[in-house]
């Protein structure tokens, strides 16, 4: 698991049973097949707009299928995610639900914010292969918040990439977990994520 990466683990999957269901629930289903190639898609647009490898996206959203395909997405295209649940008690503001942070000029950080309402919608149904940049187990993967000793906390694809070696429910409820890797774990296995919740209004912009 070294080398592993959370995107091609969940690539492999979508070639062993593409037609299988990847995500179940408020109204919405996805199969491998349509999230890989959304999420695809999606990356490719997320480059063309300024993510660049080993860069941070910043994810305000909601829990919903929208959200699955943003956060694969920014690994795809070789950056991390922080994702920030708009209805945790000390969700920060930010200018748009997805940022990109440029740089740092003093204490105050830079974001590059994106409408992705467009975007989201026109990678519906647009068949797009899996992206050829090379990634590696010790890239970061997800940017969670400190736990008092430090300010933030970086996660390598390896380390999520260890839950692949336990096998997730075939049903499996996501959760509010920061690092989202009770979603990671089920759709790095094949099984279905499923959100029973009542959903929220997803806000791209």
């Amino acid at each position: 698991m070294a080398n592993e990466t959370i995107h091609r683990a969940i690539e492999r999957q979508t070639a062993t049973r593409p037609d299988g269901s990847a995500f179940a629930g408020v109204g919405r289903t996805l199969s491998y097949r349509q999230l890989n190639q959304q999420a695809n898609a999606l990356a490719r647009h997320l480059i063309a707009s300024g993510l660049v490898r080993g860069s941070v996206a910043l994810v305000r959203m909601p829990r919903s299928p929208e959200l699955v395909v943003v956060l694969l997405a920014v690994l795809k295209a070789g950056a991390a995610y922080a994702w920030i649940d708009p209805d945790a008690p000390q969700a920060i503001d930010l200018p748009a639900s997805f940022c990109i942070v440029k740089e740092k000029a003093g204490r105050e950080r830079q974001y590059l914010a994106l409408d992705l309402t467009s975007a989201l919608r026109d990678v519906a149904e647009r068949p797009s292969p899996n992206l050829p940049i090379l990634s590696r187990g010790t890239d970061i993967a997800c940017v969670l918040p400190g736990d008092g000793t430090a300010a933030y906390v970086l996660v390598p694809h390896a380390t999520v990439a260890e839950l692949a070696g336990r096998r997730a429910p075939r049903l499996s409820e996501w959760d509010a977990d920061p690092g989202a890797f009770g979603l990671w774990q089920a759709l790095m296995t094949g099984a279905t994520v499923t959100l029973s919740e009542t959903p929220h209004e997803t806000v791209a912009a």
